[in-house]
């Protein structure tokens, strides 16, 4: 990363440094308006477990002021097999530092999360700029991930799907730098940022076949000159593996494999709200990832993508002798994008593995989609004459503006961002928003417009209210009293049905409560607030 000062222009330097102050002020600004996920109660056990079974080893004497700030479970019993590489830092920092109230370890989570989102873009600016020599390339890569209006939402209250796009990003920086120089520098650095991939996801796996088969194929006519290298990434990736998953240390062979068990076989028994009907989660469609790709991610960069990806194809399937041709031009770090993006995906189809929540357990391939439109941004520059390659940035230009005026309209909803290809009446062929993010705001109004002291609440959904109201300040959460629905005064339905057709009783809305308040995202309507008619 210290490279880049030493070896770039002034200009240059001013006008990224510029961009990436403008990501950090945005950040500041918007990490207090995002709610609280579904998942960040689990992850945040999940830390203090990992955290009490580390601290059971080495300083078991403080185990008992642990267990002061929630109920921890033991670490063999929870979500063992998720990493801890971020959720259990975030509970030492909790621990360390006292940090009592919900709200302010939500929003201190929140930004870190983001702020490690932004680390990794600025490894993505340095990633596309090496690979197309140019540093206009790099930020215009950095601003296409930025601009990507689910991503950029996740980047705040995600922890598992972003950290790990995150990790996957520096790993690919690294990756190809091993590729590019294999030494024992970058062995290290290589097979350390693996092992943190890994750690949070045990996809993170699939980057070591396609560098490992790159730099083979490469130095091929060489191979003894950079075996010690490949050795010592083998020796030191598993290492490092076991080092920071305290899952691993009583047995890393055999917890590893259980791990890598639930690659296919992950236990989740919910539904997906999938093209208008429900299907299990752990039998989706072969082309349910396909349909949520081409739906959520914004119509330019998809274009960019069919031509830079139809392109390498064509190259793969025309070229003969593609050996001998990958070892004489640059055109292997397209192909390491190329098969590190459509591998995954046919993973998770050949193994029927569970999916649930749109794609983001496949967020990590992202970065190969955007370097593989910016691989067809280059060929049409290329392909047409400078007076033309301007119009092509104009029209680039008035996209881009597009989605940053849509991501600040729809602020803080950019996590129901649909693309036009999603065609219309949305919320009746796909989930909205199954986070529950909009809780936050739908709690906010109420409290608002009541002026009773203490106002009951009850969810139509199995989105927990309990869980959503941590994010408010205390005197907030003290005024709400989350309750069964048949004794509310306001009942908050987000549409999301983890049963698949039928509701549990507990979520119905009695016959005496009236649609009082609904939020809508481009006409889409996801949430909607009922309130009890005291006259029926």
């Amino acid at each position: 990363m210290m490279k880049f000062f030493k070896r770039s222009t002034n200009r240059e330097k001013v006008t990224v440094t510029t961009v990436y102050l403008v990501f950090l002020i945005i950040g500041i600004v918007a990490f207090k308006d995002f709610g609280i996920s579904v998942d960040e109660w689990e992850l945040r056990i999940l830390g203090f477990a990992n955290l009490k079974y580390v601290m059971s080893l080495v300083f078991p004497a403080g185990i008992q002021n642990l267990e002061k700030i929630l109920s921890i479970p033991e670490l063999s019993d929870y979500l063992g097999t998720h990493g801890a590489i971020y959720s259990m830092p975030m509970a030492f920092i909790e621990y360390f530092w006292n940090i009592t109230d919900s709200q302010k370890y939500y929003f201190f989570r929140h930004y870190i999360n983001h702020f490690i989102f932004l680390v990794a873009n600025f490894y993505f600016f340095l990633l596309v700029k090496e690979r197309f020599d140019s540093w206009i390339y790099g930020i215009t890569g950095a601003i296409f991930l930025f601009l990507s209006p689910r991503i950029f939402a996740e980047s705040f209250y995600n922890h598992k799907d972003i950290i790990f796009l995150s990790l996957f990003i520096i790993n690919l920086y690294y990756g190809i730098n091993f590729l590019k120089n294999p030494n024992f520098k970058n062995s290290l650095l290589f097979s350390i940022t693996t092992a943190l991939a890994i750690d949070i996801r045990i996809m993170g796996i699939i980057i070591i076949p396609v560098i490992i088969l790159a730099t083979y194929i490469k130095y091929s006519k060489n191979i003894k000159k950079i075996l010690p290298f490949l050795l010592s990434y083998f020796i030191l990736l598993p290492l490092f593996i076991v080092i920071f998953w305290p899952y691993l240390w009583e047995n890393p062979i055999m917890n590893f494999i259980k791990v890598f068990g639930t690659l296919s076989s992950f236990p989740h028994t919910g539904y997906n709200f999938y093209l208008g009907d429900y299907h299990l989660a752990s039998y989706t469609p072969w082309h349910y990832i396909f349909v949520w790709i081409f739906i959520t991610t914004p119509i330019l960069y998809l274009l960019l993508f069919i031509y830079g990806f139809f392109n390498l194809s064509l190259y793969i399937i025309k070229t003969n002798n593609l050996h001998s041709k990958l070892r004489k031009n640059t055109r292997i770090e397209d192909l390491v994008f190329y098969f590190l993006f459509i591998s995954p995906i046919i993973i998770v189809i050949l193994l029927n593995s569970t999916i649930y929540n749109g794609w983001r357990h496949l967020y990590f391939i992202y970065p190969c989609l955007l370097l593989i439109s910016l691989h067809g941004l280059d060929l049409l520059r290329k392909k047409y004459s400078e007076k033309k390659s301007r119009l092509l940035l104009i029209i680039i230009a008035i996209f881009l503006l597009q989605i940053t005026f849509s991501m600040i309209k729809h602020h803080p909803f950019q996590n129901v961002y649909f693309n036009m290809l999603a065609g219309k009446e949305i919320e009746k062929k796909f989930e909205m928003d199954y986070w529950g993010l909009s809780n936050k705001q739908a709690l906010d109004y109420i409290l608002k417009m009541e002026n009773k002291k203490l106002i009951k609440i009850g969810s139509a959904g199995p989105i927990s209210i309990e869980n959503s109201k941590k994010i408010l300040n205390v005197k907030k959460r003290n005024r709400i009293k989350v309750t069964d629905n048949k004794d509310a005064d306001y009942i908050i339905d987000n549409y999301i049905n983890w049963h698949g057709k039928y509701k549990k009783s507990e979520h119905l809305i009695p016959n005496n409560f009236e649609i009082y308040k609904e939020i809508f995202v481009n006409n889409m309507r996801i949430l909607s607030i009922y309130k009890k008619n005291e006259t029926l």
